[in-house]
């Protein structure tokens, strides 16, 4: 959005998202990303397993105990700005300026405050390396904040053709680097070097995507409301941070870098495919959902079969890699990693849910909910630092189990019942939309665990064989239920249509 565009005086309102392109070009621009995200998925994946056979435990360890402080900096550094600007229903060019020059002061200070940080992190985890590795973050985290607006933009403008091609190069370029540095010098700043590629690719696309040009600010009483959502935002991401890391800062600390690497090994090979899915079809579905609020059926409809196709993409894979670990780490990282396999179970035991509760956050944010989204992240961060503490005797097994078993006994109920207190999506809604996937989860897993002792699943050809197998049972217990079908049905339609027009 090129600042030339005139604005009124007291009005100067940005165009509808919506109506900036027809229904067919946003089908088009969700097909071209949701191709990139798997290019995106397919070579993150292959870099985890690149570099873990070229870089040591500890090199992962010591990265991890950065990005536990980095970590906490993204999460404030632009105060909610991206979720401002993708939800306001109406937004001026001075607004937008004015979120800009907060993200770009915040960003600047933080990374100061990052550098200025290193001695003392460097002390508490006991490696001076960590000295020089902090002040090398503060230039993606000064990157990521004069992006955030731009960025925000055109998840806005539903600009999906374009982001998807920025998240491709980004991912492109983050594994030529990291993996030319890794196999050349063995050294951990291999990661960090493959982190600060992607975060100046998407700073430099971004910019020439969205057209942004920043100018003179307006600190209005909606830009003020635009900060005091964002705010609400912030710290659920700050809460969820103290989840998300307190393991790491723990295991870490009391284990060293060693069992620290094995961990984190064991929670990115998890985490990294499911945010790579999440974070693209959330940046469809936040402003699509945002602007259909009028409409609480059509509303409702989206989430579900969205959230329904994410679990049919996900659960699947993340059953069979939880019951086959042992064979899935051997495989692909090496003999030397097979110590995170019992870490990686009880994640992934944790993670066949997390693929639909992480999808709420879509409900608070388009809904407007930053006060509720605050405070359902004190609560999952409260509970799930006390889990930590309470498996730390048990070591890093222990601490993945506790997360596991609060996750499904303590944090679940909770959050889906309060995602559901308000708005088109009921807790009622959640729980009928779960239940044929929790069925089918049981069946694909018996019919794998029924395997486990019989089949050799020490090769490559194996476990694909078997992880088909996971999908095909899934599928067929899912087809038992006739909106799961009608969804499967209509999506297969959509995607055989598209790929007609491709030819």
């Amino acid at each position: 959005m090129k600042q030339s565009q005139p604005e009124a005086p007291g009005a100067g309102a940005l165009p509808d998202p919506v109506s900036n392109g027809s229904r067919g070009e946003t089908a088009r621009n969700v097909f071209v990303m949701g191709a990139a995200q798997a290019w995106r998925v397919g070579i993150g994946f292959a870099f985890t397993v690149v570099s873990a056979r070229l870089l040591a435990p500890s090199d992962f360890g010591l990265i991890a105990m950065v990005m536990t402080v980095t970590a906490l900096v993204t999460m404030i550094q632009d105060l909610g700005a991206t979720q401002a600007v993708v939800q306001r229903d109406k937004i001026t060019q001075g607004q937008l300026n004015a979120l800009f020059w907060i993200a770009v002061g915040l960003g600047v200070a933080l990374a100061a405050l990052l550098a200025l940080s290193g001695p003392a992190v460097a002390r508490f985890f006991g490696d001076q390396r960590l000295e020089g590795l902090m002040a090398a973050f503060a230039v993606p985290i000064i990157a990521t904040g004069i992006q955030a607006v731009p960025f925000a933009l055109l998840n806005r403008h539903m600009r999906f053709g374009r982001l998807a091609l920025v998240d491709a190069v980004a991912a492109g370029a983050s594994f030529v680097v990291g993996v030319v540095l890794a196999w050349q010098f063995e050294s951990y700043w291999a990661l960090y070097a493959a982190a600060c590629a992607s975060s100046l690719v998407m700073l430099v696309g971004c910019w020439v995507g969205s057209g942004f040009r920043p100018g003179k600010a307006t600190f209005d009483r909606e830009t003020r409301a635009m900060v005091g959502f964002g705010s609400g935002v912030t710290g659920f991401n700050l809460a969820n941070y103290f989840s998300r890391n307190a393991d790491k800062v723990l295991i870490g600390k009391y284990f060293g870098d060693i069992s620290l690497g094995f961990y984190d090994r064991a929670y990115r090979l998890l985490l990294f495919p499911l945010s790579q899915i999440h974070a693209p079809i959330g940046r469809v579905m936040i402003p699509l959902l945002s602007r259909n609020l009028s409409d609480p059926e059509r509303y409702r409809r989206s989430y579900m079969e969205c959230v329904s196709i994410l679990l049919l993409a996900t659960q699947p894979a993340i059953l069979f890699a939880t019951i086959y670990a042992e064979e899935v780490f051997r495989l692909l990282l090496g003999e030397r990693w097979v110590a995170s396999a019992p870490i990686f179970v009880w994640l992934g035991i944790a993670g066949l849910h997390q693929v639909m509760t992480s999808t709420v956050g879509w409900l608070y944010i388009s809904q407007g909910r930053g006060g509720a989204f605050f405070r359902l992240g004190l609560f999952g961060a409260v509970t799930t630092v006390a889990a930590f503490v309470a498996g730390m005797p048990w070591g890093p097994v222990g601490v993945a189990a506790a997360y596991a078993i609060s996750d499904y006994v303590v944090r679940l109920p909770v959050i889906w019942a309060s995602a559901g207190r308000e708005g088109p999506v009921s807790a009622r809604d959640l729980y009928v939309m779960a239940a044929p996937h929790a069925l089918a989860t049981l069946v694909a897993a018996a019919a794998l665990f029924a395997l486990k002792f019989q089949v050799d699943a020490g090769n490559i050809f194996t476990c694909g064989a078997l992880a088909v197998l996971g999908y095909a049972v899934y599928l067929g217990a899912l087809m038992l239920f006739a909106e799961k079908r009608a969804y499967l049905f209509r999506n297969a339609e959509f995607l055989r249509t598209r790929l007609a027009k491709q030819v």
